[in-house]
């Protein structure tokens, strides 16, 4: 399951990022964490079918009531080994998004210019999305005349370069993509055209790639830099909150009602529904990873005894009654709780909703194997 989930990823960032076979090599350890946050729930869960189904079905369950003891004492050392996989599957949520994202991005920039030298070479051309390039050829690094374009929707922008030399290279701090010409000229709509003698151009690194700078997202963050910055967070949206009220009530007192209704006024409040969203985030991070992780714990609360309970050794009839349920109803409540947290509608814990449900049911289920 775990080589399925990384071939995913792969697949999926090679598709939409037009990687070259060594840039997908590079990328294979950033995203074995993300795979294994998959793969470990659902295998355990497999696991836990198998186990309990197969004894079930030899009636190994019967022989142990037979003698007076609860079945539970069968189901107890998968729980066990479910709570120290959950609390491994929780670092490895953290690992994902604040080591293994930050690693995919790092790669995949930096095998831009090497994917745009490559097509180059090869074609003598390349265009994605608004930003086209040709040349004349490729010599090491150096491309020779080389004419740059980069259209935009109103025509005013498009910007159009000509070079007799230019070499390519990514710069992460600015998120640009960096071209550094040698005797050519600059036109930008009708009215500008600049001649260069030696100059460096940035151009977004979004016209190549659909990665982002979001290194400082919520999602991205390790959860040991979450309480720090959700407190800086917090004063933020306290001081912007103080300033437009006291703002707004020397607007008030000067009768100054024209003033309130200003569109800088709507700008303002977007910003600082922008800054609570993502206060809203920062606090709901830590409780979505730690439902995720201990979703291997919910699992086997449900996984075990129903297993027991159908007693049947075809663990495959089993995993499906008990994936496909979990598939329908878990993860849409969990989704539905991240939601519904982010938007500052429902409190945090409110993330937890799909596993409480999860241990209803596996609780009743438990009882209900015990009794019969």
């Amino acid at each position: 399951m775990t080589l399925l989930m990384v071939m995913v990823f792969l697949v999926q960032e090679a598709w939409q990022e037009s990687l070259t076979p060594a840039t997908i090599l590079e990328l294979i350890p950033y995203t074995i964490p993300t795979a294994l946050c998959f793969a470990i729930p659902g295998t355990v869960l497999f696991a836990v079918c198998i186990v309990y189904g197969r004894m079930s079905g030899a009636n190994e369950i019967v022989a142990i009531k037979s003698l007076g003891l609860s079945p539970n004492k069968v189901i107890f050392p998968g729980l066990a080994i479910a709570v120290v996989l959950s609390l491994f599957t929780v670092y490895l949520n953290d690992l994902a998004v604040s080591w293994g994202r930050t690693g995919i991005y790092r790669v995949i920039l930096n095998s831009s210019s090497k994917t745009i030298y490559s097509v180059l070479g090869s074609q003598g051309s390349f265009s994605k999305g608004p930003l086209s390039i040709w040349v004349d050829g490729v010599s090491g690094d150096t491309l020779l005349r080389p004419h740059i374009e980069r259209h935009d929707e109103n025509e005013n922008n498009r910007i159009v370069i000509r070079a007799e030399k230019a070499q390519i290279h990514v710069n992460t701090e600015r998120n640009a993509l960096v071209f550094r010409l040698q005797n050519g000229w600059i036109e930008q709509g009708d009215d500008l055209r600049l001649y260069i003698d030696t100059k460096d151009i940035d151009l977004p690194l979004g016209d190549v790639t659909k990665k982002t700078g979001s290194g400082r997202s919520p999602s991205n963050l390790p959860l040991r830099d979450m309480k720090a910055e959700l407190k800086s967070q917090n004063q933020l949206v306290e001081e912007q909150q103080k300033q437009l009220a006291l703002h707004a009530a020397f607007q008030m007192v000067g009768g100054d009602v024209i003033g309130i209704t200003q569109p800088k006024w709507n700008s303002a409040i977007q910003e600082l529904e922008q800054r609570v969203y993502r206060k809203h985030r920062l606090e709901t991070e830590p409780w979505r990873r730690w439902a995720n992780g201990f979703s291997c714990l919910c699992f086997i609360i449900v996984g075990a005894p129903l297993a027991i309970y159908m007693r049947k050794s075809d663990f495959w009839t089993i995993f499906g009654v008990c994936f496909i349920p979990i598939l329908l109803a878990y993860y849409p409540l969990l989704m539905f709780g991240v939601e519904k947290a982010k938007s500052g509608d429902l409190p945090p814990f409110c993330v937890w909703i799909g596993n409480l449900v999860m241990v209803g049911i596996g609780s009743w289920l438990i009882r209900r194997v015990s009794r019969t």
